[in-house]
């Protein structure tokens, strides 16, 4: 039996798929890898620890089964940067992308060439995430990087290139170093100097669905795989969760995990970007993905559930099930509004659509009749509510979406999902997985070997949506006139929050 092998590098742990060629899939495996903080707001990774995460998780996946592998296709996280020397090792540990060290480059980038000029071309905001930022600040602070490296790669061009000996990129993951032109699909030769790079240092540009190389002996050894196996470029991880979620056109993806992520796929841009938002390109050629990113969401019912969920924790074990769920239970018994509480979910700033790094969560309204149920509540309708507005900058932009789908492990929550579906006035689809990387990684790795001719067909065929939550109107028109208050609550509390960033200790 044939079979493609996908991994998908996320910021926390390496999740390796054997799909057989009909995308079902026949054996999973995942490893963990720490994150180093050497400085406050630092994070850092080693990637020979994503690696040897790769080739443990590989062994794993392939002794289930008997499967000649005939593909690989990859997915990571993006904006994560790892210097690579003439001996093909990496130089130093790779910058994750939420590290802020390069907030000043940031800015720096902003004022050399223009905030608005940088986000039109590159379709970033400038900000530490992306890789530009991670670049100048070794420029400025370890300029015996910049010199000595010969290429900087991504997590999964780290390991194309370990698997292939071949330094290689494509517009997904390009398209979030804020050093590409998503409208000409070119780099952008003054800002890589600016940064302190020659364009001869970043990896080629291929297409998702490229075959970047094939696997080395050396390479095939590791993973007990013959060598030759054609290696496909794949895509960052949002984009390949896209593509398997079945969003291109004018669909949209909502995915929450820790933090969640609005989605809009366009076939083409607007002349002129929304300030709040960022584009990226597609896995599929033609297409961007209008994308906003909240900073916490799943993370903050982690919260809830660490210092306020007791009783439902010690239940769960003794019922064998997930705290979640009883959580969700819990927050279930609570009316729609969770009686007027308001929840401002910006526990660790807010990117969109706030961009305001010193944004802090706030509980509004609380009195002696409120509990547990309301404030776990109020917890989903916070994040619905900032959904919404994300929804309002992309209607300012004419470009609402036909439908959404929900994606990410928040989706498993129906109470959640029927108060996005609520609150933000749309009918939300649920698709047979929901977990959808590692899929798209393997439509693309199809689409690369020649199996595939439609990618975006052959996602709706293996991912069809299998349930809806349609709005209650009853429910809508509560939240209707909650949602004027939420936005309301935001303004009134911004420049208390600055002031409080300004504070010591």
């Amino acid at each position: 039996m044939q079979g493609i092998l996908t991994f998908d590098l996320g910021t926390t742990a390496c999740k390796t798929t054997l799909f057989n060629l009909k995308g079902e899939v026949v054996a999973q495996a995942e490893k963990e890898y720490p994150l180093y903080h050497p400085e406050p707001m630092w994070a850092e990774q080693e990637a020979d620890d994503w690696w040897d995460a790769a080739v443990e998780t590989a062994r794993q996946v392939l002794s289930q089964g008997n499967y000649e592998i005939v593909g690989i296709g990859l997915s990571s996280q993006r904006e994560t940067m790892v210097p690579v020397g003439k001996d093909g090792r990496p130089l130093s540990r790779a910058i994750v992308w939420m590290d802020r060290r390069a907030h000043k480059e940031g800015e720096e980038m902003a004022r050399q060439v223009g905030r608005e000029n940088l986000h039109q071309r590159t379709g970033m905001i400038p900000d530490s995430t992306f890789s530009a930022t991670k670049l100048f600040w070794w420029h400025r602070n370890m300029p015996e990087i910049i010199k000595e490296a010969v290429t900087f790669l991504q997590p999964k061009e780290y390991l194309a290139y370990r698997l292939t000996g071949v330094a290689a990129t494509e517009p997904s993951l390009a398209s979030r170093t804020m050093l590409y032109d998503i409208r000409q699909g070119t780099w952008c030769e003054d800002l890589v100097a600016m940064v302190g790079l020659r364009v001869e240092q970043l990896p080629r540009l291929v297409a998702s669905t490229d075959v970047v190389g094939k696997l080395t002996d050396e390479a095939a050894a590791v993973f007990g795989l013959p060598s030759g196996v054609p290696v496909v470029a794949g895509g960052g991880d949002r984009q390949c969760e896209a593509l398997g979620a079945g969003i291109s056109g004018k669909l949209a993806m909502e995915s929450t995990g820790t933090t969640s992520n609005l989605s809009f796929a366009t076939t083409a841009l607007p002349d002129k970007l929304d300030p709040r938002v960022v584009s990226s390109c597609h896995t599929l050629p033609g297409q961007w993905l209008i994308e906003q990113g909240l900073t916490t969401t799943g993370s903050i019912l982690r919260w809830y559930r660490d210092n306020f969920a007791g009783p439902e924790r010690i239940a769960a074990k003794d019922l064998g099930v997930s705290t979640y769920d009883l959580i969700s239970s819990q927050a279930a018994k609570a009316k729609a509004g969770a009686n007027k509480l308001l929840l401002l979910p910006f526990f660790m700033g807010s990117k969109a659509t706030r961009w305001n790094p010193d944004a802090r969560g706030a509980i509004f309204g609380l009195t002696l009749d409120h509990g547990r149920k309301e404030l776990a509540r109020a917890v989903m309708e916070g994040v619905a509510f900032e959904l919404r507005a994300c929804l309002d900058v992309l209607r300012g932009m004419n470009m609402l979406p036909e439908r959404i789908v929900l994606m990410g492990g928040g989706s498993k929550g129906k109470l959640w999902n029927q108060i996005k579906a609520n609150v933000t006035g749309f009918s939300v689809g649920l698709p047979k997985q929901t977990e959808a990387a590692s899929l798209g990684a393997f439509i693309l790795a199809g689409a690369g070997i020649g199996l595939f001719s439609d990618p975006a067909a052959t996602s709706l065929s293996l991912n069809p949506v299998v349930s809806h939550f349609e709005v209650d109107p009853k429910e809508k028109a509560i939240y209707d006139g909650l949602y004027p208050l939420y936005n309301k609550l935001y303004e009134v509390t911004e420049e208390i929050t600055h002031q409080l960033a300004k504070l010591e200790g």
